[in-house]
């Protein structure tokens, strides 16, 4: 079965975002480039604060980037730092054992600290593997550059992190419902690393989330909307279809995926777009809104070279790369891509691997309370937070 996310090589985020830059003597805020390895987003941003001596919510970020892959993206601090600032930021970027999990670079200084979605989107480049000789063949004798058009699904990981259970959008109903103790039993049973620290907390759960960063109880209701926003679009596609569909059950996340392109142009015709709720943490409150949200997306996928995979003996792998805007996920574009391209059924379709076995996610037990043994440092918004 073809397999994603193997090694946190095998996936490579690049956020696109045209910053607009100011001199410093005129800026009040800092934007660096960090890179990061095993970590969520919110992880990354923790240490950085803590690196500079800064409060959590003088560090933002435009977007959330998988823990489970090697990705690059923007940040912006406030107040305007020196090359010592950024060069003794860094040295809090290694783990114990000396590998480094996170770095950043200058990228100039503006007036505006950078806040969530404002990113243009995302270049990926992966590395699928596992692939069975017709799949490879498929590939290697088709074009080098692939059209292709895939339902815009909140996929897995804003469910969930690697190998743990997919419910941070039954977190997120839990705090909407305003039961922070449900939400709190939940968390602590999540694998997360907000769920670890919820673990030693042994206070009343209301103040646990009141400890929080506050972006992370709203990535939590932002879950849940994402949740609902998946079910409308399900239904619009089955309707939509006609018949040209496979339902699946992913980590107990249910999907509707269209088997050829025709099916979602019908779609994407039917609704182009859907209203979706957002919560934002906004001048020190939760603040709920409503945006279009695209039912579809159009991307190019590029086939770089199909050969042996070195990590499964007699299988293949494959390097593609492809661009997104913002919001799209690029599982889900691969997982649909070799559904309507290779025919291939949903349950053998690209999908992540448990990091202790090998096997795809779902396939071994959930691990509740940590991450999978021998998984890279444990994720979110991820944890897979999109």
């Amino acid at each position: 079965m073809p397999l994603l996310k193997v090694r946190p090589e095998d996936f490579r985020v690049t956020e696109s975002l045209g910053l607009d830059t100011t001199p410093p003597d005129a800026s009040t805020h800092t934007y660096l480039r960090l890179w990061k390895n095993g970590l969520t987003t919110h992880e990354a941003l923790a240490g950085l604060a803590a690196a500079l001596g800064v409060g959590p919510q003088d560090v933002a970020a435009a977007g959330l980037k998988d823990e489970d892959g090697i990705t690059e993206q923007y940040v912006s601090v406030e107040g305007v730092l020196s090359p010592p600032d950024v060069e003794r930021a860094n040295d809090h970027g290694r783990s114990a054992a000396g590998d480094v999990l996170w770095r950043v670079t200058a990228q100039g200084t503006g007036t505006t600290g950078l806040r969530t979605g404002v990113l243009d989107g995302n270049h990926f480049r992966l590395v699928v593997r596992g692939l069975d000789e017709t799949s490879a063949k498929a590939l290697a004798e088709g074009p080098q550059r692939h059209n292709h058009f895939f339902v815009n699904y909140y996929d897995t990981q804003r469910f969930g992190v690697p190998g743990g259970p997919k419910q941070t959008h039954l977190i997120g109903g839990a705090l909407l419902d305003g039961d922070e103790e449900a939400a709190f039993g939940l968390l602590r049973r999540s694998g997360s690393p907000e769920g670890a620290r919820a673990l030693l907390h042994e206070g009343p759960p209301g103040e646990f989330w009141r400890l929080l960063d506050p972006r992370i109880p709203v990535f939590y209701r932002c879950a849940h909307a994402s949740y609902e926003w998946n079910g409308h679009v399900r239904a619009i596609l089955a309707d939509a279809a006609r018949g040209e569909v496979t339902r699946a059950d992913r980590d107990g996340i249910p999907y509707t995926f269209a088997t050829t392109r025709d099916a979602v142009l019908a779609l994407l015709g039917r609704r182009p777009d859907l209203d979706y709720v957002r919560y934002r943490w906004t001048d020190g409150a939760c603040v709920r809104s409503t945006a279009a949200r695209p039912t579809v997306l159009q991307t190019h996928i590029s086939v770089h070279g199909v050969g042996p995979d070195s990590l499964h003996p007699g299988r293949f792998a494959a390097t593609i790369s492809f661009f997104l805007p913002s919001g799209g996920y690029a599982t889900a574009a691969v997982h649909q891509w070799f559904v309507q391209t290779l025919g291939l059924r949903d349950e053998a379709a690209p999908r992540e691997p448990d990091a202790a076995s090998g096997e795809p996610a779902g396939a071994a037990p959930d691990r509740p309370g940590g991450p999978p043994a021998g998984a890279t440092p444990p994720a979110a918004v991820g944890g897979g937070r999109a």
